[in-house]
């Protein structure tokens, strides 16, 4: 059993009782602990008749996103947060220095990674930050919840089941899939004993025998067989897809990750439509791949005014457009339609995006037999700036 009971101590406070969990489960003085509960490094959060910490940095050797599961007796669960993917810039270079033999390419989807656990006998659906997502959870364990469970059956409840979920119903990231127009999750790791991944090919049956989908599969090359790599990019280029995250079959070395030109031109594009909540911190990262990029592929003088037009038009025309809705009145924001399955399903969610600081209006609830479709507003900063724009005409920035 994973689960920890901690250390049988007399403890006066709820404070105090979280202090001691928190020094056992990362493994640090109890003081720092305290300090940690204290500031904005940690947040302490409920979801139905749990309570659970947040990790909000690295810590002591864990990351941003780590998890600690509270139930009512006082034990634990630590589920460790996603590790972070280093991504390439150059890719031939990458595949030259960083791995050993052969290379599974799996691709890299467009969505919110995810990870499932299961604790006292209850799935949970975690998000990359380290919240226990209700929608997710719901959405999960109504068409997974079953099959999900051989495997935690099978390796254990300190098992992690990590994937992405996408779809257009979907409270993050709205892409469409045709293999998943709406809501689904594909899974791309499973650890077992903390952050000990299964090898590729025995998680990949393990995961269809269960009965859940993988992220697809597009090959397994030798780190020589760059033209062979660019062919399968190329390709998803012209679909229009993310990209590819690149593996060594027995995890001897790290994850690596490379993402399409489209997809770094599309996020510039999407971030701008609300410069001051996104579009800053989208432009410059995805301007660097494009520069390595461009230098790699040795693109010709046509290539560059292509892109650079393409990227041009990214950076401008959805600001403007988002810039001229306002000036005329209309709402700014994210609408998008969700699926519950109660009142209580959208209750859940709504009260937990709040709780992150997240405005939502709900516009209108349509109701079928056994289905909530919720029409929801995600409200922005943008406009708060914009107003201020047009009352002073004055930039915020500078």
């Amino acid at each position: 059993m994973s689960i920890n009971r901690g250390t049988i101590v007399p403890v006066k406070t709820v404070e105090e009782q979280l202090a001691i969990i928190l020094s056992e489960a990362l493994n640090i003085p109890r003081q720092r602990a305290e300090k940690l509960l204290e500031s904005k490094a940690t947040r302490i959060l409920r979801y139905k008749n749990i309570r659970y910490i947040v990790i909000r940095r690295d810590i002591a050797g864990h990351y941003e996103g780590t998890t600690i599961l509270l139930d009512e007796q006082g034990g634990y669960r630590l589920i460790e947060g996603y590790p972070h993917i280093k991504r390439i810039l150059l890719l031939k270079k990458a595949l030259e220095t960083h791995f050993i033999d052969k290379i599974v390419v799996e691709e890299k989807m467009d969505g919110h990674n995810t990870r499932i656990v299961r604790f006292n006998g209850e799935l949970y659906a975690i998000t990359r930050g380290g919240y226990i997502c209700p929608y997710t959870t719901m959405r999960f364990k109504r068409k997974y919840g079953e099959k999900a469970n051989t495997i935690f059956d099978e390796l254990g409840e300190d098992t992690i089941i990590a994937g992405e979920v996408v779809g257009l119903e979907n409270p993050y990231t709205r892409v469409y899939y045709p293999e998943a127009p709406d809501w689904d999750y594909f899974v791309f790791d499973v650890f077992t004993g903390g952050l000990n991944p299964l090898d590729v090919e025995k998680r990949r049956a393990l995961v269809e025998d269960a009965g859940l989908r993988s992220v697809p599969l597009l090959g397994v090359i030798n780190r020589e067989d760059y033209e062979e790599l660019r062919r399968i990019l190329e390709k998803l280029e012209r679909l229009g897809r993310e990209g590819v995250v690149l593996k060594d079959p027995y995890y001897r070395v790290e994850p690596l990750k490379y993402t399409t030109s489209y997809i770094n031109v599309k996020d510039i594009e999407d971030g701008m439509r609300f410069p001051f909540d996104e579009g800053h911190t989208f432009i410059f990262p995805r301007l660097l791949r494009q520069m390595f990029k461009a230098y790699e592929e040795s693109w010709d003088e046509q290539r560059i005014e292509e892109e650079a037009l393409r990227l041009g038009r990214a950076l401008l025309v959805p600001a403007l457009e988002s810039i001229r809705k306002y000036s005329m009145g209309e709402m700014l924001g994210e609408v998008f339609e969700l699926t519950f399955y109660s009142w209580e399903d959208l209750e859940d969610f709504v009260s937990h995006e709040a709780m992150l600081g997240v405005p939502l209006t709900i516009l209108g609830v349509q109701e079928y037999p056994g289905i909530l479709r919720a029409r929801i507003l995600k409200h922005k900063h943008t406009p708060e700036h914009y107003r201020r724009i047009f009352r002073t005409g004055l930039s915020p920035l500078d």
